[in-house]
C-alpha cells in the first residue's frame, strides 16, 4: 500500500472512532468553560488586590491556563486513534495491509497531528475570548486578540495539541489499553499542578523541564526570565514526544499485536 493510500485508510479508521467525537465535543466545553471559570478568578483576584497587585496584573494570564486542562482530551485522542483497533481486533488486518510497521505509525500519526494541530488556534482563541469576557463582566482589565503577543499564542496553541497528540498516540501503543494509556498520561500531563508537593527544588526543576509544563510555556504572552522561552519550551516538549514515538515504534515492531 502506498503512503497516500496508509492516510485514506488511517483517516477512515480515525474519523469512525465514536469515541472521538466526544473527546472533541469535551475539548470544547472545556476551554470554554473553563476559560471562563479562569478569567472570572482572575477578575477577583484583581478586585481584591492591592494597588501595587493590580498595577502587575496581567489579564493575558488566565486567558490559556484551559489548554493544559484540554491537553487530557486531546491526548485522549491520540491514545483513541491506536487503542480502538486493539480493541476491536482490527490491527492484525491493518499489519498485514501495511506489513512496513513504521508507514503504519507514520500514517496513524499524520492524521492524529494534522488532527490535533488544527484543533488547538480555535480551543485558545475560544478560552482567551471568554476569559477576556469574564475579567471585562466584572470590571477588571482585558484585552482583545490582537494585543502583542496573543496572535502567537493562539498559532502555538496549534503546536501543542498536536504535540500532545502524539504524546497520546505514543501511549496507546506503548501499553495497548485505552484505560491505561489514557489514565498513565493523564497523571504525566497535570504533574506539574502537583508540583508544590515536592520539595522546592524538585518543584522547580518539574516546573521548568516537565514536558507538559515546558510545552505549556509557548502561551506565555510575557514569558519573563524565570523559566523557559516559549520556543525552548516547546522543543523540550516536542524532544519528549519524540522519544516516545521511538520507543512505541521499537515496541510495536518487535511485539506481536
Amino acid at each position: 500500500m502506498t503512503a497516500y493510500g496508509v492516510l485514506r485508510s488511517e483517516w477512515v479508521k480515525f474519523r469512525s472512532i465514536r469515541a472521538m467525537l466526544g473527546c472533541l465535543a469535551g475539548a470544547v466545553v472545556a476551554a470554554g468553560s473553563y476559560g471562563y471559570l479562569f478569567g472570572m478568578t482572575a477578575a477577583r483576584e484583581y478586585l481584591g488586590g492591592s494597588a501595587a497587585d493590580r498595577a502587575a496584573f496581567d489579564p493575558t494570564e488566565p486567558a490559556f491556563r484551559a489548554l493544559v486542562l484540554v491537553a487530557v482530551l486531546v491526548s485522549a485522542v491520540g491514545v483513541l486513534a491506536v487503542t480502538s483497533e486493539y480493541a476491536s481486533g482490527t490491527m492484525p488486518v491493518s499489519v498485514t495491509a501495511v506489513p512496513g510497521r513504521g508507514l503504519l505509525v507514520g500514517g496513524k500519526g499524520a492524521v492524529v497531528a494534522l488532527t490535533t494541530l488544527l484543533i488547538g488556534p480555535p480551543l485558545a482563541l475560544l478560552s482567551f475570548t471568554l476569559s477576556q469576557a469574564a475579567l471585562a463582566a466584572q470590571g477588571a482589565p482585558s484585552v482583545g486578540p490582537g494585543y502583542p503577543g496573543v496572535p502567537g499564542a493562539l498559532l502555538g496553541a496549534g503546536l501543542f495539541t498536536g504535540l500532545v497528540g502524539l504524546y497520546g498516540m505514543a501511549f496507546g501503543f506503548l501499553l495497548r489499553r485505552s484505560a491505561g494509556a489514557i489514565s498513565l498520561g493523564t497523571f504525566l500531563l497535570i504533574l506539574p499542578g502537583m508540583a508544590s508537593l515536592f520539595p522546592k527544588p524538585v518543584a522547580r526543576w518539574i516546573m521548568t523541564w516537565w514536558p507538559s509544563a515546558a510545552g505549556s510555556r509557548i502561551f506565555a504572552v510575557h514569558p519573563g526570565t524565570d523559566l523557559l522561552a516559549p520556543l525552548a519550551g516547546a522543543g523540550v516538549l516536542a524532544a519528549a514526544v519524540a522519544v516516545l514515538l521511538c520507543a512505541a515504534v521499537a515496541v510495536f515492531r518487535r511485539r506481536d499485536v
